[in-house]
């Protein structure tokens, strides 16, 4: 085998794994979806949303975008031991930040309340929402270090334990105690608490406990524009939560929020797996000469899986909210195709900051995301009032889509690669096609008509791709790889280089 079939196996090998963790996790997500849908009523669900909304407003101001650079500045380091100080730093640098902005949104709950919901009686959930704030700071570095260690294993069973527990708590307070949105909160907080602890400890028992002034300066530097680009993404990704409040109230809020979930599947089981690895691995292979034909061969590889997941959940999703949500919630599923096509833009915009990155240039990720921002404010207030729940996702997809293309032309211009983009508008063509024609033509009949439908929809996307998008090469790798969506990779023929990690700790 090939180096660069060594090194692009390798990837695929652990983007499958973390792909096994995701799935299990978006899995008993949805397996949970009846209880939610029938102990949680639109209004509660809406609540969490909000909620939702308020932590992401906390972690920005606690400076979450300060780990960003711990990849970058962990394959910088020359030794060792600059290496596991990138790591303990970042441990210390997090946690004090995180517990410092918990503290003071449990002691101003009643204001955030008031300003959210229009209400303090809401100060409570509020109060554990900031608790379950300060126990995620003890999370973030330490899957880090799984990262670059690539023990795609251990990352994926200590999910697995985290899920179970959160799982196990939430059946326990939402049927066994009827604790509502307060028993959702109380799982979150009390699963981040044991298994933080846990990993921390796990953390500075392998690298140390160094704080360096340096690293601080160095992540200070390359995360603080990712901050403004945070508010910008959170503005896309929540915003349109508080004006569809304001708007109508917080059973649209739960139903618009339902709907966002299959976006978030999308992404989880597309692009979180595949980024696990990529992250890390793609600043070592920019050192290559021959890199652009790593990077475009991936990119097209990538899309066939996202494109795919993209066309699956979009066709098969009303018919699963028809199967297992309460009646009140089913209404939810005709905004999901909307918001898929924004987040296979948002997977788009993750690859394609590349360069961007490697020129240290961050301040255009914060460009692109600001007049996103904008297109995505001008539609939550032109399209809300009158469409609601569509007019949101309309205005996401709108968003997303102006960030995207000023996120690509700058980052060309800084650091060009050569994409191929002619396989990848003909899966989109083909996606569009089986999508229109699964939905928009779909007969008023049974589930099992009606999955039957889908299905051949499906069927038919699939055999315009294998035969109009992949190469003879491309299927014959696909063959090889039995069905594991990224280990085909493995079957390239190219000069592609193995990426190395160095080890620590």
């Amino acid at each position: 085998m090939t180096n660069a079939a060594s090194g692009l196996g390798r990837i695929g090998r652990h983007t499958l794994i973390y792909g096994v963790g995701v799935v299990l996790g978006r899995a008993v997500s949805f397996i949970m979806l009846p209880v939610y849908t029938r102990y949680l009523t639109p209004a509660d669900y809406g609540t969490l949303q909000l909620l939702i909304m308020v932590l992401e407003v906390m972690s920005i101001v606690a400076g979450s975008r300060l780990g960003a650079g711990i990849f970058y500045y962990f394959h910088k380091a020359d030794t060792d031991g600059d290496r596991q100080a990138v790591l303990s730093t970042a441990a210390f640098v997090l946690t004090a930040c995180y517990g410092t902005v918990a503290l003071g949104t449990y002691l101003a709950a009643p204001h955030i309340a008031a300003i959210v919901f229009r209400s303090t009686t809401e100060a409570g959930l509020v109060r554990i929402a900031a608790g379950t704030l300060a126990t995620e700071s003890l999370l973030l570095v330490p899957f880090a270090y799984l990262q670059v260690r690539e023990r795609s294993a251990f990352y994926v069973g200590v999910n697995a334990v985290k899920l179970v527990l959160q799982v196990g708590l939430n059946v326990l307070f939402l049927v066994g105690m009827g604790l509502g949105a307060a028993g959702v909160l109380w799982s979150s907080l009390i699963t981040n608490t044991l298994v933080g602890t846990a990993l921390t400890i796990y953390l500075f028992t392998r690298v140390g406990c160094r704080v360096s002034g340096r690293t601080v300066r160095d992540l200070v530097r390359f995360g603080l524009p990712f901050v403004a680009t945070q508010v910008a993404t959170f503005i896309m990704t929540f915003g349109d939560r508080y004006f569809l409040n304001k708007a109508g109230d917080a059973a649209v809020v739960g139903l618009y929020g339902l709907a966002y979930q299959f976006g978030f599947l999308l992404f989880a089981l597309a692009w979180e797996p595949f980024n696990s690895i990529w992250e890390p691995a793609r600043f070592a292979i920019a050192r290559r000469a021959d890199r652009d034909e790593l990077y475009a061969r991936v990119f097209v590889y990538f899309n066939v899986y996202l494109i795919t997941l993209t066309v699956g959940i979009a066709l098969f999703a009303h018919d699963f909210l028809n199967l297992v949500a309460g009646p009140a919630f089913r209404s939810a599923g005709s905004l999901v195709p909307v918001i898929l096509v924004a987040y296979v833009l948002q997977a788009w915009y993750g690859i394609h900051w590349l360069g961007i990155q490697m020129r240290e240039r961050t301040e255009y990720i914060t460009f692109a995301n600001g007049v996103g921002t904008v297109v995505a404010l001008v539609g939550y207030v032109a399209l809300i009032p009158r469409w609601l729940g569509l007019g949101a996702a309309l205005a996401t997809v709108a968003a997303f889509a102006v960030r995207e293309w000023l996120t690509y032309r700058c980052s060309q211009r800084l650091w060009p690669i050569r994409y191929d983009w002619r396989p990848v508008v003909r899966l989109v063509g083909i996606a569009s096609l089986a999508c229109c024609g699964g939905i928009l033509l779909a007969p008023s009949a049974a589930l099992w008509q009606s999955l039957a439908w889908h299905a051949t929809w499906l069927l038919a996307y699939g055999v315009g791709t294998w035969f109009a998008v992949l190469s003879a090469q491309d299927r014959a790798s696909i063959a090889r790889a039995a069905g594991s969506p990224l280990t085909l990779m493995a079957g390239l023929r190219g000069p592609l280089a193995q990426a190395s990690t160095p080890e620590v700790g």
